[in-house]
């Protein structure tokens, strides 16, 4: 492993800045300001990497703080365009002006092969009765949480036919992301990937912690449909045969757990880098209100009594829920009467 190496691009940007002693970095308007604001340095990183840009120095910007990091205990600060404060080097598209920091520097920091690697294949595309356009706000949404944690070369899709590059640069935009006709092993088998999860939500085995924060490559295949018989579904199993099927619950059961492909690969991420393999906290964050109230629905069936009449819940058991599923006391009442349940207790 080289000095400084490091799987997340912010990480390898921050480590040559503190090398360099360079604290304040000035942005231009070509950058999105909520983007800054929610991602910082990760997002600065990406567009570096992705769109070859450079830090330069410009003596005669001025901005104003927009987001500050602390890494190794100093604290890195990024500023927009207007205000006082002087920056050590700004972003630029070019290098004209005495370049400071090269997005080949961040490179030099980062896994060759990009491991881990998020790997989406096409093989059951054919089989998918997924309306286009949401398959391609999928695939939109699955390219910007890779880069929330990593960045284009940790995603790769295989099985794509010579249109589908075109088709990805049209509704991504530059990329330097892996679109090969290969099949899925053929690719981690070349990048020694060795521990290769799958994930789909029959396996009949739970992701694990360990899984998570060990695995070199997770596999997701296009469509993650519910409508997808079991053979179509082990269809994966069979393109990577080292390969570990797993599913990703909460509290033993898939119910409520968002099954989207990007939702599935939002909620992998944000367990290994911001969860240290917290399964359970990378799902609940990822839920959304629907997701909610469909474990809602589960877990009162599950915890109701049959009592003279009705079958019926108590209040302990909305206070016990609620300590981990993003519910309301509404949204409790609502459920337990669409399902003929009554609560008893204050």
């Amino acid at each position: 492993m080289k000095m400084g190496y490091t799987e997340r691009p912010s990480e390898s940007l921050l480590n040559v800045l503190y090398n360099m002693g360079v604290h304040k970095i000035g942005l231009k308007h070509f950058l999105e300001r909520r983007k800054v604001q929610e991602f910082g340095y990760q997002y600065v990183a990406v567009e570096m990497l992705v769109r070859e840009q450079y830090l330069v120095l410009d003596p005669d910007f001025r901005g104003s703080p927009i987001r500050d990091e602390i890494y190794r205990g100093v604290r890195f600060r990024l500023l927009s365009p207007g205000g006082e404060e002087k920056a050590d080097a700004v972003l630029s598209r070019s290098e004209q002006a005495s370049p400071v920091v090269s997005w080949r520097d961040l490179l030099e920091l980062l896994p060759t092969p990009p491991i881990p690697t998020i790997t989406l294949d096409l093989s059951a595309l054919a089989l998918s009765s997924e309306d286009p356009n949401v398959m391609r706000v999928q695939i939109r949404e699955l390219i910007d949480r890779v880069r929330e944690y990593l960045w284009d070369p940790h995603l790769a899709i295989t099985s794509a036919d010579r249109g589908f590059m075109e088709w990805v640069n049209m509704i991504v935009g530059r990329n330097k992301i892996t679109i090969t006709q290969s099949r899925p092993s053929e690719l981690l088998w070349s990048m020694d990937a060795d521990k290769v999860v799958i994930l789909r939500q029959d396996a009949p085995y739970a992701l694990t912690p360990h899984d998570v924060l060990s695995s070199e490559a997770f596999l997701v295949g296009m469509p993650h449909e519910k409508s997808i018989s079991p053979t179509q579904s082990r269809f994966l199993d069979n393109l990577v045969p080292w390969g570990l099927p797993r599913r990703v619950e909460l509290r033993n059961s898939v119910v409520g757990v968002p099954d989207s492909i990007n939702k599935i690969v939002e909620t992998v991420l944000k367990a290994r880098y911001k969860y240290g393999g917290d399964i359970e906290k990378a799902v609940i964050s990822s839920m959304t209100h629907k997701n909610a109230i469909s474990r809602l629905y589960y877990e009162i069936m599950k915890a109701s009594k049959k009592g003279i009449g009705s079958p019926y819940v108590t209040w302990e058991l909305y206070e016990d829920l609620s300590e981990w599923l993003p519910i309301s006391r509404e949204d409790f009442e609502k459920v337990a009467e669409k399902l003929g349940v009554r609560i008893r207790g204050d």
